[in-house]
């Protein structure tokens, strides 16, 4: 009979410690979700205010350009300097309206629909032959209460020696990857390295985002016309 008793309250106390680490971890869980929210919105009102500097200095730069071509006396070289900054202000100022879209869509996505995003997948030239280095921002929309976790999937489809074929990821890699792996709340960057093998010419990449069975959310797969600056 004792040890019944024993073992019952040795079962009660178990339970009630398990309760509390949830409880425990569900805040925590809580509390970093508040400050990542918090340093997002942040970030998004820095972008704006950068913004908002930009075009204050485009709009000096442009009077500046207007009264040089008005004089009678141009200064070709001072006009061909305002215009190359007035070039390179407006280059920035855009960057910074692509960062503010940014940050708006995950704080206040407005009437988008839930779910993974690929929102950002580019390629630049390297130095070595073939290789080419990729910038990859994926990102959760509404339902970035909870993280998110999965791979990417990565296909190069194109011609090798004139005939059509297709590279995975695992093949233009070194040391090998399979997949790339992602765990997120609100967005993450995946940038990397890959080497195409002599011979192929690249016509698209294909990528497949796949959330894991626990996430309950559907893969993204989505296709890019091959583009690398710098080449």
């Amino acid at each position: 009979m004792w040890h019944k008793v024993v073992t019952s309250a040795t079962l009660v106390a178990v339970a009630g410690v398990a309760l509390l680490a949830g409880w425990w971890l569900y805040d925590i869980g809580k509390v970093r979700g508040v400050i990542e929210l918090k340093s997002l919105r942040t970030q998004q009102a820095v972008q704006e205010k950068r913004n908002r500097k930009l075009a204050k200095d485009n709009k000096v730069l442009r009077e500046q350009l207007a009264i040089l071509e008005r004089s009678s006396q141009i200064d070709r070289k001072a006009a061909q300097d305002v215009k190359d900054d007035l070039g390179q202000l407006e280059m920035e100022l855009q960057a910074a309206r692509e960062e503010i879209e940014f940050y708006r869509g995950i704080v206040a996505p407005g009437d988008v629909q839930s779910g993974l995003r690929i929102h950002r997948f580019s390629l630049e030239s390297g130095t070595g032959v073939g290789e080419y280095h990729y910038d990859l921002v994926l990102t959760q929309l509404k339902r970035n209460d909870r993280y998110v976790t999965g791979v990417v999937d990565w296909k190069v489809a194109g011609l090798m020696l004139g005939e059509p074929g297709e590279l995975a990821l695992a093949g233009i890699t070194h040391p090998a990857v399979k997949q790339l792996k992602f765990r997120f709340r609100y967005f993450q960057e995946l940038a990397g390295s890959i080497t195409l093998p002599e011979g192929f010419v690249p016509e698209k990449v294909i990528l497949e985002v796949i959330p894991d069975g626990k996430s309950k959310l559907p893969s993204v797969r989505q296709a890019f016309d091959w583009y690398a600056s710098g080449s």
